[in-house]
């Protein structure tokens, strides 16, 4: 098992997540990890976005994708 060296500060409070949760360090990390993760991914997803939408003609472009990807919505309704 690999081990990590943390600020005591840090350790104090994942003792309280502990005690508080009764969940054990080591899951306590782990979501932790995954949420920053998590977290990390959607700002550079915005970010990405954000360079999309500066650039009129590739905005453009995904506005029209959108339209075309809206009309297939409709070929899974049946009419009752």
């Amino acid at each position: 098992m690999a081990s990590a060296r943390i600020l005591d500060v840090d350790h104090k409070l994942l003792q309280d997540l502990s005690k508080q949760t009764g969940k054990q360090h080591q899951q306590i990390v782990h979501e932790a990890l995954a949420m920053y993760r998590r977290d990390h991914l959607l700002d550079e997803i915005n970010v990405a976005f954000g360079k999309l939408k500066a650039d009129p003609k590739a905005w453009a472009g995904e506005a029209a994708e959108r339209l075309a990807w809206d009309g297939t919505l409709a070929d899974s309704q049946t009419d009752e």
